[in-house]
C-alpha cells in the first residue's frame, strides 16, 4: 500500500502558503513508527491571515460575496468537491491508513461517507432557497413578517485524529452550505487527507478564502484560532481538557453567552478485551 505523502503547506486565501515561521512537524506513520513526511505548522501570525482571508470573502463584491451567493451557488460547489473526492477515493484512502493507523476498508468507506456528507449538504443548501424569506403567520394583517436566514459569518473548526476527514467534513460542509467562510484546524497527528481536501477545493476553484486549512499543534494554532476576536463561531471535538480551554477562551470574547461555542466532548469507544 505504499504511496508517497505530499508536501503541503497551509491553505490560505485560496493558495498554498508555508507558515510565517517556517516550522513544520513530522507525520508519523501510526503501525510503524516511521516518519512518512511533514505538515506545516501554523501559529498565531498565520491564524491572523486565515481570519483576514476568511472575512475578505464573505465581505469583498458584497451582493457576489460567498455569504450572499445563493444556495444553488453553493451546491454546486459543494458536489463538485463530493465528485473528486470519489475521483480519489483510492488515493484519499490509502493517505489516511498511513497517517492514521486505521484499516484500509475502512478508510475507503469513510471517503464514500465524506461525498455522501458533501452532496447531502448540498442539497440542503438549495433548500435554503426556497426557505429563504418565508412568511410568518401574524394575527394582524396590517403587518408582515418574514424568516430572513443569515451566515453567521468566520467559523473555525477544529477537529481530532480518529475520523480525520470525515469529521472534517462534518463541520466544513455545513458551514459553507449556510455561506460562512471556515478555517479549519484538524488534529497534528492526522492531518494528510484535511490538506489533500483543501488541493480538491483549489481544483474546482473554490472562491478564495472560503476554506482555509491550517495544520499544527493546538496550543500554537488551535488556540489563537478559539481565542480570535473576528472568529464568529468554534466548533470543536476533541478531549475535555482542550474543551474546556477552548470555552474559556471564548467566554472571555462573550462568544459562549451567544451560542457561538460548540464542544463534542470525549467521544472515544472503549473496547476491552480478555
Amino acid at each position: 500500500m505504499a504511496i508517497p505523502v505530499p508536501s503541503r503547506e497551509l491553505f490560505i486565501d485560496g493558495e498554498w502558503k508555508a507558515p510565517v515561521l517556517k516550522k513544520r512537524i513530522p507525520i508519523i506513520n501510526p503501525s510503524t513508527q516511521q516518519i512518512i513526511g511533514d505538515i506545516p505548522a501554523a501559529t498565531k501570525e498565520d491564524v491572523d491571515l486565515a481570519v483576514a482571508a476568511a472575512k475578505s470573502a464573505l465581505s469583498h463584491n458584497k451582493g457576489a460575496d460567498w455569504s450572499s451567493a445563493s444556495g444553488s451557488v453553493r451546491a454546486r460547489y459543494l458536489r463538485a468537491i463530493a465528485a473528486k473526492i470519489t475521483e480519489k477515493k483510492t488515493e484519499l484512502g490509502k493517505l489516511e491508513a498511513l497517517d492514521s493507523g486505521k484499516p484500509l476498508d475502512e478508510t475507503l468507506w469513510d471517503m464514500d461517507d465524506v461525498a455522501g456528507c458533501f452532496n447531502y449538504y448540498a442539497d440542503l443548501a438549495e433548500n435554503l432557497d426556497e426557505k429563504q424569506k418565508a412568511p410568518v403567520s401574524l394575527p394582524m394583517e396590517t403587518f408582515k413578517s418574514y424568516v430572513l436566514k443569515e451566515p453567521i459569518g468566520v467559523v473555525g473548526l477544529i477537529t481530532p485524529w480518529n475520523y480525520p476527514l470525515l469529521i472534517a467534513t462534518w463541520k466544513v460542509a455545513p458551514a459553507l452550505a449556510a455561506g460562512c467562510a471556515a478555517i479549519l484546524k484538524p488534529s497534528e497527528l492526522a492531518s494528510v487527507t484535511c490538506l489533500e481536501l483543501a488541493e480538491i477545493c483549489r481544483e474546482v476553484g473554490l472562491p478564495r478564502g472560503v476554506l482555509n486549512i491550517l495544520t499544527g499543534l493546538g496550543p500554537e494554532a488551535g488556540a489563537p484560532l478559539a481565542s480570535h476576536p473576528d472568529v464568529d463561531k468554534i466548533t470543536f471535538t476533541g478531549s475535555n481538557a482542550t474543551g474546556s480551554k477552548i470555552m474559556t477562551a471564548a467566554a472571555q470574547l462573550v462568544k459562549v453567552f451567544l451560542g457561538s461555542i460548540i464542544c463534542k466532548l470525549c467521544v472515544a469507544n472503549i473496547v476491552l478485551l480478555f
